[in-house]
């Protein structure tokens, strides 16, 4: 089953189940809806074998993303404006610092590509329910991208764009309803509030969210503006 296989292991399930239920969630609506319009389309998002991804960076990278971590730690309850920099391999030597997040070695990497930030992501199927008479899904492979914009709206985070690809076929059709993109966004902000160490202040500070130059561009309000 896949929540044996992605389980993330150590106490940081924090970041790894904030994208383990993201992408889960993105997976199945897209195969469910794929199946429903034509399942044609949902077995071609999918493929025999799974991806392989690069090495995840060395223990210096992991450490130098860490230290930035905490530094943005200790700069929140300050309560000073300020911006944090950073890059999808500071994102991803942080997300598996340490061994955490070990079960999704094999199955995820994060990108930047032009102003999106990119889940890469090679997920086995063998949650997917037996269709009769039709080729099983369960013992493939969904190896695609889920891209996304962020925004800061009302202290809230909000996506403002969703993408998804499959073994190169999209179905952008399927995330132009805000109700889906909403879903998404609250369980992306339940995870961050409920998991991260000071989560309610890290998205209470928040005043936007962009991609620039290759660099994920977080900027933080002064603690006593409203």
């Amino acid at each position: 089953m896949i929540s044996r296989k992605l389980r993330p292991e150590g106490g940081f399930c924090a970041g790894g189940c904030i994208v383990l239920g993201a992408v889960l969630l993105l997976i199945v609506g897209a195969v469910v809806w794929g199946a429903y319009s034509t399942y044609q389309g949902a077995y071609l998002m999918t493929s025999p074998r799974p991806r392989e991804f690069e090495p995840i960076p060395s223990v210096a990278q992991q450490n130098a993303a860490l230290l930035k971590w905490r530094a943005l730690k200790e700069a929140l309850p300050q309560g000073e404006e300020s911006e944090f920099r950073f890059t999808a391999e500071d994102l991803n030597a942080w997300f598996f610092a340490d061994r955490k997040n070990a079960d999704l070695i094999p199955h995820l990497r994060f990108r930047t590509i032009d102003d999106w930030i990119v889940a890469e992501v090679s997920v086995p199927l063998s949650f997917m329910a037996e269709v009769p008479t039709l080729p099983s899904l369960r013992n493939r492979f969904f190896n695609g991208k889920i891209a996304a914009r962020l925004a800061v709206e009302k202290n809230e985070i909000k996506i403002t764009s969703l993408d998804l690809e499959g073994n190169g076929h999209r179905l952008p059709w399927l995330f132009t309803g805000q109700g889906y993109r909403d879903t998404v966004t609250q369980t992306l902000d339940q995870g961050i509030r409920g998991r991260l160490p000071d989560g309610d202040l890290f998205v209470s500070r928040l005043e936007s969210i962009r991609v620039e130059n290759g660099q994920i561009v977080v900027r933080f309000r002064s603690g006593n503006s409203p």
